[in-house]
Parts: C-alpha cells; sequence; structure tokens
C-alpha cells in the first residue's frame, strides 16, 4: 500500500537508507545477518532472495583491498598487514572514518542483524540490502510522531511504533560516520546507513530528542522574518521548509529541490541562524556527527 501519515500524524523525516557495508579490509563491501549467538541466520530470514553469503576475507584477501584503496602507496599496504597480524585496528586510507568501537562487529565479523527469531529486527525488508533490491530501486526511512517505517518506491515495506525504539547512535566506523545503529525493545538491532552523514545525525538526533522539530509559532520575531524572506524566494518545487532545533540550541532551515530524472540528486537549502535570525556556525553535532 501507498504510505501516507494517520490523521494527527507529523512527518519529521524521510531519508534514503540501505543496511550498512563494512569498510574495514577484512569485511569491505560485505554484511551479515545473525541470532544472538553471532550464528548466521541469512538463510532464515522468510521470502528472502538468495543473497551473496558472507566470509571475513583472509591476509591475502585483505592486502587485495589495501592495495586498492590505499593513497600512500606501500607503505599504507606492509602497515595495514602489520596491524592485522598484530591485531590492532585496521587502517583506514579513506578519509572520514572515526575510531573503531567493536572490532568484533566491525572487523572480525560485519552484522547489520542482530536478532534472534520473533525479534523485530529480523521482521525488517530485504529491500533494505543493495545486493538484493532491484537496479534503481531506493528504500527510504520515514519516521513521524507516531513511527518508523520503510518505504520502497512510496510502497510501505515495514513499520514499527516509534516507541518499539529504545536506542539510536552513529556508528562512527564508518565513511563520513553514516552509519548508525537502531536498537528495539527487544534487545534486537540494525546497522543502518545513508547517503548523507547530516541525514543519519538528525535522524538519530530526532528518535533520541536531541533534535527537534520545529514549527513558525516557535521562533522568534526576528527567526520568523528570516524565515519568510528564504521561504519566498524558493523556486517552484521546493519543499516546504523544515525547522529544527539543534542541540546547540541553534535553529536550522531547510527545503529540498527533488532531482529531475532516475539517479538524480536532489538539492537541499537552507541556513542556521541563533535567536536574532543571523547566519550562526553549527556545534559539534548539531549537523554532522561529533567526531570520536
Amino acid at each position: 500500500m501507498d504510505w501516507h501519515p494517520n490523521s494527527g500524524e507529523t512527518t519529521l523525516a524521510r531519508y534514503p537508507v540501505s543496511f550498512a557495508t563494512g569498510t574495514a579490509a577484512s569485511v569491505d563491501g560485505r554484511r551479515s545477518f545473525r541470532d544472538r549467538r553471532r550464528n548466521d541466520i541469512e538463510a532464515d530470514l522468510a521470502d528472502w532472495p538468495e543473497g551473496r553469503g558472507f566470509a571475513v576475507r583472509s591476509l591475502p584477501g585483505r592486502v587485495g583491498v589495501y592495495g586498492r584503496t590505499a593513497v600512500s602507496g606501500v607503505f599504507a599496504v606492509v602497515t595495514g598487514i602489520l596491524s592485522d597480524l598484530l591485531g590492532g585496528s585496521t587502517i583506514n586510507p579513506e578519509p572520514g572514518r572515526g575510531k573503531l568501537e567493536e572490532r568484533e562487529n566491525e572487523v572480525d565479523d560485519f552484522p547489520v542483524m542482530w536478532a534472534d527469531a520473533g525479534d523485530t529486527a529480523r521482521t525488517l525488508p530485504w529491500q533494505l540490502d543493495p545486493s538484493r533490491r532491484p537496479q534503481g530501486q531506493v528504500t527510504e526511512v520515514v519516521l513521524t510522531s507516531q513511527r518508523l517505517l520503510v518505504v520502497g518506491s512510496g510502497t510501505t515495506l515495514w513499520e514499527t511504533p516509534r516507541e518499539n525504539v529504545v536506542d539510536a547512535a552513529i556508528r562512527q566506523f564508518s565513511i563520513g560516520r553514516k552509519d548508525f545503529r537502531i536498537t528495539f525493545r527487544d534487545g534486537s538491532w540494525a546497522r543502518l546507513t545513508t547517503s548523507v552523514s547530516y541525514h543519519s545525525t538528525e535522524l538519530v538526533g530526532l528518535l533520541t530528542g536531541s533534535h527537534q522539530r520545529l514549527s513558525e509559532s516557535d521562533l522568534s520575531t526576528e527567526q520568523h522574518k528570516r524565515l519568510s524572506g528564504f521561504a519566498s524566494s524558493l523556486p517552484t518545487g521546493a519543499t516546504p521548509p523544515v525547522i529544527t532545533r539543534l542541540p546547540s540550541g541553534l535553529v536550522r532551515v531547510g527545503s529540498t529541490l527533488p532531482g529531475r530524472g532516475q539517479g538524480v540528486v536532489s538539492e537541499t537549502r537552507g541556513f542556521v541562524m541563533d535567536e536574532a535570525g543571523r547566519d550562526a556556525t553549527p556545534a559539534p553535532g548539531d549537523i554532522g556527527p561529533s567526531k570520536a
């Protein structure tokens, strides 16, 4: 069925989302699906199309990954090999990745679903897996005042009451820190990712309460004047401005211009302002994830 908000339900966020993908050389480009005893449950997921399967790369395979991605040549390859042999965290030749938080889930394995039979995370749709869904299809996460949903091509694929999500957190060990984990009331969890880091930051913030959606009536006189000028300057087709109070207390205003044609990225316009409606610099954790 096509997704639409219920009566009295407010849409807070809607962003492209997928299961995350490993970035350490041992699991680069891969993901696994586990029960709480770390057994592989991929073959047991009901009605899922066959996937690629999962295996941690041996040392020779990791050398190949280092060789393809290292920006500092031989030194980076040798350093990566030594790091693996000594049991240290795998190096990251790409910029923007934070510290290793869980070696067992980010280097030795890369579960994106952690759930026993009957757990909420195990009900997530297979379309979240980029290696399974049809080419060109986009899955999106929708957060409302009542629900968390996954939609594909406008159709509801999965949903759960918002109160069933008990925690959400950015995973630092990901390119651009775009990965995040959502944990459900039963203790199961999923590791997901968005295409832009501030989408992950904002979604996590809205789930945990550090970010808050505002209405025009919540703004000061100066902020309202700034918003009105911005809204009147938007081209035809732009979405109505979305107003967010950031953790620092600053206010972000944003609007999206949908891309034209398949695969065209939408354009976001906006600004951050203080109580007086003046341009302001976001604090760490306001827009992008805080560094660890």
